[in-house]
């Protein structure tokens, strides 16, 4: 029993002995190389880290996945702006130009590259002020849309003859039996824009009637009448011009015709009758006119001739640049009393010139004189003036 107890204290001795020694060495250690120790308790709680994680190649989560799972968009993770571009594709015709007053459609088409169960078109952002343009699937050809439209007048401003109507299609509501292809259509850029061109009618300017306009006037009266003029141009405050003129040469084959055009004035401004057709109103007046005499191929008065024989043109011009073709409008004033012959021809055209007069044998003796009388005429300014005037007359 003794010698267990003495073998006990000599072991704690030693153990009291080596912690002591421990001890000294960590102050020697502290003293000397701490920059050591502290690299070493990092590094021992890094090793104590990965103990506690597990493998650092291990996911700590993989037992939940099937928590909050989100499907792939689509097969390809990675997709460049090509492979979006060539998910869909619309396609309108091709210079498409309406012309305004008339009705017109083009077709646009709808490529799908992936398996569609439906989808829509729809036509937005078109001008606020441009209206009646609609658009519906075309039942003959599977893709298709047809945009139809009858431009009113007006659309295109006065000083144009075209304008581009911006517009945008866009894709929509897009179903497939793939999901991803759904995700796909939603993650991608669905709208495009396009324009079209509306111009001016093409068509001409017609005159199509001569209202009220008698063959034969009285001398001394005041004839109202109208003409009419169709331009498919043409809208409120967008009017045609009429245009009444004589050309060419008095003479014909029965005689001369005189100007019909010098007895015509404008009495009111057109009026707008609808559908293009415009009203234009004047009178024939050969009361404040003089009426002339009637004359036969040679320029002489026609003995007895009871009328005046008149001619006259009427040419109308659109707004957009068209002009209708030439209209002749023939009449009779009748004299109030038939006219005698005259032995004379009367001269039509324009008089000979007169022979020049000849003013330098009367300038020439004032000339020679003024020296010889008034030689200081030189020096005084007033008379030297006055000479001159003199001489010009």
């Amino acid at each position: 029993m003794r010698a267990s107890g003495s073998n006990k204290r000599t072991r704690m001795g030693a153990k009291m002995a080596k912690k002591m020694n421990v001890r000294k060495a960590v102050r020697s250690n502290k003293a000397t190389n701490a920059p050591g120790v502290t690299m070493a308790l990092a590094l021992a709680s890094l090793a104590l880290g990965f103990i506690g994680c597990g493998n650092p190649s291990s996911d700590p989560t993989a037992q939940y996945g099937d928590l909050n799972a989100v499907a792939a968009p689509h097969n390809e993770q990675a997709r460049s702006q090509a492979v979006l571009e060539r998910s869909y594709l619309i396609e309108p015709e091709k210079d498409v130009t309406f012309i305004e007053g008339e009705s017109a459609s083009f077709k646009v088409r709808v490529r799908m590259f992936f398996a569609v169960d439906s989808y829509e078109l729809k036509l937005v952002g078109v001008p606020s002020d441009i209206t009646g343009v609609s658009m519906v699937k075309d039942p003959s050809e599977a893709g298709t849309f047809l945009v139809s439209w009858a431009p009113a007048k007006g659309v295109i401003p006065t000083d144009r003859q075209e304008r581009q109507i911006k517009y945008r299609l866009e894709l929509s509501n897009v179903r497939s039996a793939d999901s991803s292809v759904e995700a796909l259509f939603r993650s991608i850029n669905k709208v495009q824009d396009f324009s079209f061109a509306v111009r001016r009618t093409g068509k001409t300017p017609e005159i199509v009637a001569v209202n009220q306009f008698p063959s034969e006037v009285a001398q001394g009266a005041i004839v109202p009448f109208t003409v009419d003029v169709q331009d498919p141009a043409s809208f409120d405050g967008y009017a045609p011009r009429l245009d009444v003129y004589f050309q060419g040469t008095n003479r014909t084959e029965s005689g001369f015709e005189a100007n019909g055009a010098t007895y015509v004035r404008v009495d009111t401004t057109p009026k707008h009758l609808g559908q293009g057709i415009w009203r234009f109103s004047f009178v024939f007046d050969a009361k404040n006119n003089d009426v002339g005499a009637q004359l036969d191929r040679e320029g002489r008065r026609v003995e007895g001739a009871t009328h005046l024989q008149t001619r006259m043109l009427m040419k109308a011009y659109s707004a957009s640049g068209g002009v209708s073709g030439e209209k002749l409008v023939l009449s009779k004033i009748k004299y109030v009393a038939p006219q005698t012959a005259s032995a004379t021809p009367v001269v039509c055209e324009a008089p000979a010139p007169k022979p020049a007069v000849k003013a330098a044998p009367k300038a020439a003796p004032k000339a020679a004189v003024k020296p010889a009388t008034k030689p200081a005429a030189t020096t005084n300014p007033k008379e030297s003036a006055a000479s001159k005037v003199e001489v010009k007359s």
